[in-house]
């Protein structure tokens, strides 16, 4: 009877323990999914920016595009500490920097959050939170990426997943891709995209949003690019 009872309790504690580890969202998929998102105090990348705007002359409307800005410079994104957000969940503070390209000195520009769950990874830019990820990671799964703002629903699209890319001189062994939005037509071509690399985060972004004539050429609108090439740790 005594050996019994031995057989028994361990069974049980065997399936108390394997029943943990299956529900434990910290298990191996879901510690995998977090690194596509990892929030660390101290981490933090920098990035190149190019910004394209493009815009008519008042006077001269019969040659579109026929203006042009063009910004090349750098942000930093610093994950600092954590706090509890509204919602009870532990959230970090990201503290935003900008500098010419060539100058040593950052300035600060603004500070946003993020934070992780269970089912998503969530980031607050200038005060509108999206959804930039959903768990688990799977190939052409879609969600809203506004679930939790005021704007329109939005389909965000997991286009590419676990797959290598090649960023900023660094070779990375895995990515994923979100198409954030893809629309083309005979007015305008606007496309939404981010990249995330697995222990870094955020490594590429893609806006444009352009205005097209019946020949395909741009009226107006902007043109914008995000690209890591730097980051710590490594």
């Amino acid at each position: 009877m005594k050996y019994c009872s031995l057989v028994i309790a361990a069974f049980l504690l065997f399936a108390s323990c394997r029943d943990k580890v299956e529900n434990d969202p910290t298990d191996k998929e879901a510690e995998s999914l977090y690194h596509y998102f990892p929030l660390d105090s101290g981490a933090y990348v920098i990035y190149s920016v190019d910004s394209i705007i493009h815009r008519f002359d008042d006077d001269n409307t019969n040659n579109p595009d026929s203006l042009i800005d063009t910004f090349h410079y750098e942000v930093k994104e610093v994950t600092d500490s954590d706090f509890i957000d509204g919602e009870g969940d532990v959230a970090w503070r990201i503290s935003r920097y900008y500098r010419e390209v060539g100058s040593p000195d950052w300035n600060f520009t603004t500070l946003w959050t993020a934070k992780l769950t269970n089912q998503s990874a969530q980031k607050v830019e200038e005060n509108i939170r999206f959804v930039k990820l959903s768990f688990p990671i799977k190939k052409n799964k879609t969600w809203n990426g506004n679930l939790f703002n005021f704007m329109p629903e939005e389909d965000y699209v997991l286009d590419e997943a676990n797959v290598p890319i090649a960023i900023g001189g660094f070779n990375f062994d895995s990515s994923v891709t979100v198409l954030q939005l893809e629309d083309f037509n005979l007015i305008h071509r606007i496309f939404k995209e981010e990249k995330y690399v697995y222990g870094v985060g955020l490594a590429y972004r893609q806006r444009d949003s352009l205005n097209i004539n019946a020949l395909g050429g741009v009226i107006n609108g902007v043109e914008f690019r995000q690209s890591l090439i730097d980051y710590y740790p490594r």
